[in-house]
């Protein structure tokens, strides 16, 4: 095997089954082309709490908050094994909207690929916002790719 095209991709992740699904591809990709691997989660800010709860509560939310996606990484690698496999693996957490700190990691970082699941359901706020998805690959420096899980059919 030799050094790929894309020497270090990101994966965004909201632990969704759709996400998972892109971490599964972005991962067989930095296998195969012996790549680096990031694996970014996005916490939304919880900071507009402190308007409404004291100060004690909001850092016990906090807390919760960051044990929740500590565990949803350790499992990562029970749900997508292939990723025990990877020799340059690394996970970035940040806090704020999704596809602002998406859009900073990428142009912080030395990426060359940025893979994103779809969610293929649609929205009246999604039809007037947008979702992160197309909102980083509209934004994004760097090339996008944009799974979506198959679904079964009967």
């Amino acid at each position: 095997m030799s050094q790929g095209f894309y020497k270090h991709i990101l994966v965004m992740t909201d632990f969704s089954d759709d996400a998972l699904y892109a971490l599964e591809i972005a991962a067989s990709m930095t296998k195969m082309r012996e790549s680096e691997l990031t694996i970014l989660h996005v916490a939304h800010d919880e900071s507009q709490l402190s308007l409404y709860v004291g100060e004690d509560t909001l850092s016990r939310i906090r807390q919760e908050l960051d044990n929740e996606i500590d565990e949803q990484l350790k499992n990562l690698k029970k749900a997508v094994p292939v990723l025990k496999e990877i020799k340059q693996l690394n996970y970035v957490i940040r806090r704020g909207i999704p596809y602002v700190e998406g859009i900073i990691e990428i142009e912080k970082g030395n990426y060359d690929l940025v893979v994103l699941g779809s969610h293929g359901q649609s929205s009246i706020k999604k039809f007037f916002y947008g979702s992160t998805v197309e909102k980083v690959a509209r934004r994004s420096p760097v090339s996008v790719l944009i799974t979506r899980k198959p679904t079964l059919k009967e």
